[in-house]
């Protein structure tokens, strides 16, 4: 299965990079490729406005992003919980891609991953994701995968190594190929 996906933040000691990265190891093994999106370029995004839509259309960026999702199989978003919800700049990248028709998310398997220092390892930041991707057509896989309690790669690195985490990232990633 070919993939795209990206983990929402350009950080280099992002734990949900460090999560993303062994997600990405895990699929490879599975036989799934990856094609990893460049995350700056959604950071540097113009935010949606429907004036700024009429004014300069839909920026190519986006139209590369909508046309790299449509030669997939499927997505990976690895995203940070930010008060609650969605990083702006990814909800900003969402918005924009709803402007193309049709939706290059439409039909397209979702696994949703975060991780955090919380407890709750990002649950509400996907809950939140969940409700635009649905609204653009995609099917978001049931199982997802949270790491709670990470405040480090090398936190994120022990932890997708227990038993229970191995369980639970086989499950999502087994959901890919329904």
């Amino acid at each position: 299965m070919r993939l795209y996906g990206f983990a929402a933040s350009t950080r280099p000691d992002s734990v949900n990079r460090a999560l993303f990265a062994h997600l990405e190891g895990v699929l490879a093994d599975r036989g799934h490729s990856l094609s990893e999106l460049d995350y700056a370029v959604v950071e540097d995004l113009p935010l949606y406005t429907d004036l700024r839509e009429r004014v300069d259309g839909v920026p190519a960026e986006i139209r590369q992003i909508a046309q790299d999702i449509l030669a997939a199989d499927g997505l990976l978003i690895v995203s940070p919980e930010y008060n609650f919800s969605t990083p702006g700049p990814l909800k900003n990248a969402i918005d924009w891609l709803s402007r193309i028709r049709p939706y290059a998310t439409r039909g397209k398997p979702v696994l949703l991953a975060a991780a955090s220092g919380s407890p709750l390892g990002g649950w509400r930041g996907l809950a939140a994701l969940r409700v635009p991707l649905a609204c653009l057509g995609a099917h978001v896989l049931p199982w997802d995968i949270t790491l709670g309690g990470v405040r480090s790669a090398d936190e994120v690195n022990h932890s997708v190594a227990t038993p229970a985490l191995r369980e639970r990232i086989s499950l999502a990633v087994d959901q890919l190929g329904r």
